[in-house]
């Protein structure tokens, strides 16, 4: 299954798709309360980030974590459309460089394993922003060569939309599924010696640390055919990456993969023997986790799971602020939602409240009502968070009746649906995920309240594994899944908002929106970019693209005795530093 995490690479400010429903397995390295059963909640000490942060010294030396993934990838390029999956972004979060150790209010610090230092010189009326890294000259790709300005020279290249596409069938250009980002960048070339790197940006792009995350090898993206075709492998060509750990056998038949320590890498050692990753269904994790084959359960999302791993006798569930949201989109390319009007009174008929409280109910560590969300950019309590639904598209059934005869479909005496002049029935499909609670939940609350303004909902069912291949191809009306939120809410506006975008699966066109984003992508005054932001969010409920629904937290269950790792929030860990406390 897909499910998500932050990225870890060279895509750090790219929206990643999370599977609409499931718990995740295991979350990359990248509040309290007690349950049924022998565990535990977690402390609630803070409120964003528990990861039971230790010192390297108190920790045990070996021992292997066990965590587990839902599918194999079809491509382990974290740069490439189909490669931008949780799985891959939590599997090479181990194994790739990553510049920036994210603390748990979003700001970074440099990971002095890559990095000696950067500076920005801020753009004028006259000159560009530059931004010089300067690299670590002991890091190395694991095959020897030298991590130099040549790789994150070749790293800007394929997504910076000269020729890149989201069309997963092209064979002539990069397939990427963003250009954000990669786009303001004018050039990249090497600085005082092969170990600093000259970025010059078009103008400024105040995200600039997200596309400076950590490189690519050059060699592993030189062209369009090795970017798109030479990493769907059965595993990873280690050569081509650089991380306190290795891939030390893929085993897909049985859906399997081990890591052990990197013996060419230059930091710390790891404080772990292995690391063993285990390919499960959604539903079979809680149990695997209950009977200790298993770590990790990240984003718990529901009652079952949440008792089911407090009944393993040393687990504990960590909270942070999550980034993961669940919504419906909407395919403006079906016919019946093809009309504005329509969608703007689906959109009031939802109560979003009570589908979130649904969704939500019988886990005792949160309250459902804090969640709901009103912005497809910032999470509640974060800086610039205003729910604009409430002057937009507010829950509000009688206007949403109201709006639906105005657009011809009147509700006749004695009728249970809506019809039009020509008889046919107001009826909307809605994608379900046959065995993931949230999503048939979802489905059936919707049905029940979109039953209250006349709108018939028929649910179709899908299997997890076609899921995401019908919403690639615009083959579903309506559908809820989890779009994973990053450090950098402002940067990926076009990526699926923008009319261009590739994960713009709703297929709608925002002029608003579209006049935005050059604007947000360059603006240096921060109070400015927030507010831009906010009027494109605006536009996007007025269209109703998507209808965001609640935020999650993240509620990871894990051992008591693990070390650095749980609920990061907007934090990232280093992988080195995993283990379990003596």
């Amino acid at each position: 299954m897909r499910k998500i995490t932050r990225a870890m690479t060279a895509m750090a400010a790219a929206g990643v798709i999370a599977l609409a429903g499931c718990s995740g397995g295991s979350g990359g390295s990248g509040g309290g309360g007690t349950g049924g059963g022998s565990g535990t909640g977690a402390p609630a000490d803070d409120t964003s980030t528990q990861i039971n942060a230790k010192d390297r010294s108190e920790l045990q030396e070996g021992g292997t974590l066990k965590l587990s993934f839902g599918e194999m990838p079809p491509n382990w390029n974290p740069m490439n459309l189909e490669g931008n999956l949780v799985d891959v972004s939590n599997i090479m979060g181990f194994t790739m460089p990553s510049n920036w150790i994210y603390q748990p209010d979003g700001t970074f610090e440099i990971n002095k394993n890559f990095l000696e230092s950067y500076d920005v010189t801020d753009a004028t009326d006259d000159s560009p922003q530059v931004v010089t890294l300067k690299l670590n000259k002991d890091a190395k790709w694991n095959n020897g060569d030298p991590i130099t300005w040549e790789d994150y020279a070749q790293t800007a290249i394929p997504c910076n939309g000269e020729n890149a596409t989201s069309d997963p069938e092209s064979t002539d250009a990069y397939i990427c599924p963003s250009t954000d980002g990669w786009s303001e960048i004018a050039s990249v070339e090497q600085g005082a010696d092969e170990f600093e790197v000259k970025v010059t940006f078009k103008s400024a792009y105040p995200d600039w640390s997200s596309v400076l995350s950590g490189p690519m090898k050059k060699d592993s993206i030189i062209d369009v055919e090795t970017f798109n075709k030479a990493w769907k492998t059965e595993a990873p060509n280690n050569d081509w990456m650089a991380g306190p750990f290795k891939i030390d056998k893929v085993d897909k038949a049985a859906q399997r993969i081990y890591m052990v320590p990197n013996e060419n890498w230059w930091g710390d050692k790891p404080m772990l023997e292995s690391v063993e990753w285990r390919g499960l269904k959604s539903d079979a994790i809680p149990n695997a986790f209950a009977n200790k084959e298993i770590d990790v359960v990240s984003y718990i999302i529901d009652a079952n799971t949440y008792q089911t791993v407090l009944k393993r006798d040393d687990a504990e569930v960590r909270m942070g602020t999550g980034k993961q949201w669940r919504h419906y989109t909407f395919n403006s390319k079906a016919p019946v939602l093809s009309d504005v009007k329509v969608r703007q009174a689906i959109a009031m008929g939802l109560d979003r409240v009570q589908t979130t409280k649904s969704d939500l109910a019988g886990i005792d560590m949160i309250k459902a009502d804090e969640l709901v969300l009103g912005n497809h950019f910032f999470m509640p309590g974060q800086e610039g968070y205003v729910d604009n639904s409430v002057d937009t598209t507010p829950f509000d059934p009688e206007k949403a009746a109201a709006q639906l005869d105005e657009a011809g479909w009147k509700l006749e005496d004695g009728k249970e649906y809506r019809t039009n002049e020509e008889g046919e029935e107001l009826n909307v499909n809605y994608l379900a995920i046959t065995g993931v609670a949230t999503s048939e939940n979802e489905g059936k609350m919707m049905q029940d309240q979109m039953k209250k303004i006349g709108v018939k909902v028929t649910m179709v069912p899908s299997s997890s594994a076609e899921f995401f291949d019908k919403i690639f191809a615009g083959e579903f009306e309506v559908a809820t899944f989890t779009w994973q939120g990053t450090n950098y809410p402002m940067a990926n506006v076009d990526q699926i908002y923008g009319s261009k975008g590739g994960s713009n699966f709703a297929k709608l066109e925002i002029p608003k929106v579209d006049e935005l984003v050059p604007q947000i992508a360059v603006e240096m005054d921060h109070q400015k970019r927030i507010d831009m932001t906010n009027e494109a969010d605006k536009a996007i409920w007025e269209a109703v693209h998507t209808v965001p629904i609640y935020q999650r937290a993240e509620l990871t269950a894990v051992p008591k005795n693990l070390a650095n790792y749980g609920a990061f929030g907007l934090a990232s860990g280093k992988p080195e530093d995993i283990g379990f406390v003596k």
